[in-house]
């Protein structure tokens, strides 16, 4: 097995179990504020996430080939990072 392979794995793994902790962790500060930042904020991180996992899976399983995958995720962290935009910048 090619090292890089090896490398991408645990990496994209790791991108997984920290944004899936940071999505929780605004989550429950969603739930303990009530303030809608934060729950755009634990939306923009989910979906950031959510795009990691699913290039990564998309390529290991699916037969997805890179530029594929790179667009799929790009497209999902741009749209993670304009709920997280929103979260500062939108609502009162």
């Amino acid at each position: 097995m090619d090292f890089e392979l090896l490398l991408l794995r645990a990496l994209k793994s790791l991108i997984g179990v920290l944004g899936l902790l940071l999505a929780y962790l605004s989550l429950k500060a969603y739930r303990k504020s009530k303030s809608k930042n934060m729950l755009f904020l634990s939306i923009g991180f989910g979906i950031i996430t959510v795009g990691s996992i699913l290039a990564g899976l998309s390529f290991e399983f699916l037969g997805f080939t890179l530029l594929q995958v790179n667009i799929v995720e790009s497209l999902m962290i741009l749209v993670g990072f304009i709920m997280v935009m929103y979260s500062i910048y939108g609502i009162d």
